[in-house]
């Protein structure tokens, strides 16, 4: 019968099994790979002005160009600020973001990096994209000035009056007539020729602040003294317009002129700040696939738990030899009792084994088993010797320490009871292969031994009875 086949038997058959065990190796090779390479299979939802997505107001292809020239992109979704090297990008940034349930502004970041000295690039908004646009509106328009004001000011911070008033003065940017497309740039960067349907300018130079790119409504590149660079028109990184040579031209002049072979774009100021919660971390990609491993070895279990695996093992006679041999050995060493105590007690088994296998009456205490076996070995003419060997095995001591004549004396003793009750299992018609008598508890105990010894208490109640 195969192991699974019995009635209640297997939970699994042998091939289920390997199957199952397949299935699991897989699942945590998966899980464990996902852990390793996950972040690179998948990127956040992409927005409309970020660098994971390739719509028109995206930044996907200005990273990729970089990429391709030798420039290593990264993109970070953090709120250490302070704490990232390289030039940090902040494209068209939201004055706000959310990292891990923590709000932060635009200025408190620019702020940290400055005083932490880092080099920041920031490229100004101008476009966002209409919701519910009725039949014949353009698709995107511009953003608030509201907005553009605020990341504006967070980046180039307006001049202040002794007094402490805001001086406003000119206006912040200059967004040039729709007609006109073609624009010159010319500056420290060097000479471009830009196509931006409406280009917008920075009017608004702050004290001490470099232009390192000019057009003729205005400045495209500033930079502040606190380390920090300001893009005027985002239409020059922009996905739709980038391919444009002198558009990557001007980009990669302004990175040589960091000095870095590394940039960072900032997303968190799009909606992709980390989110720590267990809930939402545990149901997305990767980590949804150690919730399923996890769920699969659970159900594995309570399935393993509801049954056994094949039938259960019976209990198998010790019999005789060396299994017996163990056995008992084993249960000697575990009583740890003294030699005096073992020989009593295996004397006691003795004549109850025999007692039981004579088919004699039931008996209410050893001493009259002893005296009922005794009448049978009369009866077949053999020497009466279980009293007496209830007698001598109590008569030694039940100390740990036994002299070297008690502990012969304690062998002899359990030889004889062994031998008794071999004669008296012999059937009758079958006579003893040797001629020789077998050992009498006499020749075991000498007559002056058996003198000290104390009497059985119980033997002398049988015998009163």
């Amino acid at each position: 019968m195969k192991r699974g086949s019995n009635v209640g038997g297997d939970v699994f058959s042998p091939g289920m099994r390997r199957l199952v065990l397949m299935i699991v190796v897989l699942s945590g090779g998966a899980g464990v790979g996902t852990l390793l390479y996950g972040a690179s299979l998948v990127a956040p939802r992409a927005s409309e002005s970020d660098s994971y997505g390739a719509g028109p107001l995206g930044h996907r292809v200005f990273a990729e160009v970089l990429e391709e020239l030798g420039v290593h992109v990264l993109q970070s979704r953090g709120d250490r600020f302070d704490a990232i090297d390289a030039p940090l990008f902040f494209i068209e940034p939201t004055e706000e973001s959310r990292v891990d349930g923590a709000l932060h502004s635009l200025e408190t970041a620019l702020d940290a990096r400055h005083f932490a000295g880092r080099t920041t690039v920031v490229v100004l908004p101008k476009w966002e994209f209409q919701l519910g646009i009725a039949l014949g509106e353009p698709p995107v328009r511009l953003v608030s000035e509201e907005r553009l004001g605020n990341t504006f000011d967070a980046a180039l911070p307006p001049t202040v009056a002794p007094d402490g008033t805001i001086l406003a003065g000119t206006p912040r940017v200059h967004l040039v007539e729709s007609g006109q497309t073609n624009h010159t740039l010319v500056g420290l960067l060097g000479e471009f020729d830009a196509d931006v349907p409406q280009l917008q300018t920075i009017q608004r130079i702050p004290p001490g602040a470099d232009v390192l790119l000019d057009a003729a409504t205005g400045a495209v590149v500033v930079e502040y003294p606190r380390g920090t660079y300001v893009v005027s028109d985002p239409d020059l990184i922009h996905s739709f317009n980038l391919h444009r040579a002198d558009h990557a031209a001007l980009w990669l002049a302004l990175i040589e002129d960091l000095q870095t072979d590394t940039v960072v774009i900032d997303e968190s100021f799009h909606g992709h700040g980390h989110a720590l919660k267990l809930g939402e971390a545990l149901g997305q990609f990767p980590a949804i696939l150690f919730v399923i491993h996890a769920l699969l070895l659970l159900f594995l279990i309570i399935m393993l738990g509801s049954r056994r695996f094949g039938r259960p093992v019976e209990d198998a006679g010790l019999g005789h030899g060396p299994r017996e041999a163990i056995a008992v050995a084993a249960s000697v060493l575990a009583d740890g009792q003294p030699l005096g105590v073992l020989t009593y007690n295996y004397v006691v088994e003795v004549l109850q084994d025999l007692h039981r296998r004579l088919g004699m009456p039931e008996a209410s205490t050893i001493a009259a088993r002893a005296l009922a076996i005794d009448g049978v070995a009369g009866r077949r003419k053999i020497p009466p010797q279980a009293s007496e060997l209830i007698r001598q095995a109590h008569a030694i001591p039940h100390t740990k320490r036994l002299s070297g004549k008690a502990q012969a004396d304690a062998w002899r003793v359990a030889r004889a009871a062994f031998a008794f009750r071999a004669r008296l299992l012999e059937p009758a018609t079958k006579k003893a292969p040797s001629t020789q008598a077998a050992p009498t508890v006499s020749d075991v105990v000498p007559p002056h031994d058996r003198s000290a010894a104390p009497p059985d208490p119980t033997a002398q109640k049988d015998a009163s009875r």
